[in-house]
């Protein structure tokens, strides 16, 4: 599905992922960084489809991400999405949907989940996704940036589960400010109103897919009445590659 998904497209989640709150964080003199955690809260995401021309009150602002962030202009595209293509053709098409599972942050912490889906995460400041086997069962972690030492969890994290006999698949940064937000900011432009003036409301989620494969992807879940209670609009959508290194810079 990941593979398929462009700007425009919607993800309709079976779980909201914007509904689910991380645990508190510790003061960094009594927190753990190399602690491997087992996600707490809501890790099923259930279905997730991805949709293409979606219909109601999130249509156009799905056409407008469409027409105005794909790579390349096209007199097709442009006809498909406009309002009088919009009204004669299919709407709602499944592009594809797969069962999926979630794991969060929280400052100060790694945690995991043991998953066999394709896994989404959130809230990215320079964070690493990191997908392993422990014990011959799949796991796929969050673990926590920061410029507190005993905030920071990338290394720390690494050390634990190389000393607990993991084999890594790989890890990879969906988000880093130097790289990532110049595009934030030039999409929140193109929607401020409908992310209700908060360029926060424009989320990168990290992905890993069943069969490894990393992506990073923008979207926003609009404001206002009408819009799908789980659905969100995609802005951006990038494959990554895993890095295979247990060192982390």
């Amino acid at each position: 599905m990941l593979n398929l998904l462009k700007p425009g497209h919607i993800l309709r989640f079976g779980t909201c992922p914007g509904g689910i709150n991380s645990p508190a964080a510790n003061n960094p003199e009594n927190n753990n960084n190399a602690l491997e955690i087992l996600w707490p809260t809501i890790s099923n995401l259930g279905a997730v489809q991805a949709i293409s021309h979606p219909d109601g009150a999130i249509g156009p602002i799905a056409a407008r991400a469409a027409t105005r962030l794909r790579d390349g202009w096209r007199v097709s595209r442009a006809a498909s999405y406009s309002a009088i293509g919009r009204a004669r053709t299919p709407a709602n098409r499944q592009v594809g949907a797969q069962n999926c599972d979630f794991v969060g942050y929280t400052d100060g912490k790694a945690h995991y989940v043991n998953s066999a889906n394709t896994v989404f995460s959130k809230d990215f400041s320079g964070c690493t996704m990191v997908v392993y086997t422990q014990g011959g069962v799949r796991r796929v972690a969050h673990a926590a940036a920061s410029l507190v030492p005993m905030m920071n969890c990338k290394q720390a994290f690494m050390n634990t589960i190389q000393a607990n006999g993991a084999v890594l698949q790989g890890w990879f940064k969906p988000y880093t400010m130097a790289n990532d937000l110049p595009r934030k900011l030039a999409t929140y432009q193109l929607f401020a109103a409908d992310m209700n003036n908060n360029i926060n409301n424009l989320t990168t989620f990290g992905v890993i897919t069943a069969g490894n494969v990393p992506y990073t992807v923008d979207a926003f879940k609009p404001a206002g009445a009408g819009m799908g209670a789980n659905d969100w609009v995609v802005t951006h959508v990038q494959q990554a590659t895993l890095n295979l290194a247990w060192v982390v810079p």
